[in-house]
């Protein structure tokens, strides 16, 4: 629902998948929960955006791509 306006945006995308690598990747690096429940819970859900990332970025690309062929910004 956040994102239903800026579907077809693709600086949007490129930057909410950016944002969302980022975060995965700090999350990675920087939580160190004490109890193997939480270890597993993080580092599932940084591969989770990190997977968003990678969808994001591809679907912004792919938009981009499709509009300058189209000669339309």
């Amino acid at each position: 629902m956040l994102l239903k306006n800026r579907l077809h945006n693709p600086e949007a995308l490129i930057a909410a998948g950016q944002l969302s690598l980022v975060v995965g990747i700090l999350a990675q690096r920087f939580l160190h929960p004490p109890t193997d429940l939480w270890q597993g819970f993080v580092a599932g859900f940084s591969a989770v955006l990190i997977g968003v990332s990678i969808v994001f970025n591809v679907r912004g690309l792919v938009l981009h791509r499709q509009r300058r062929e189209r000669g339309g910004r």
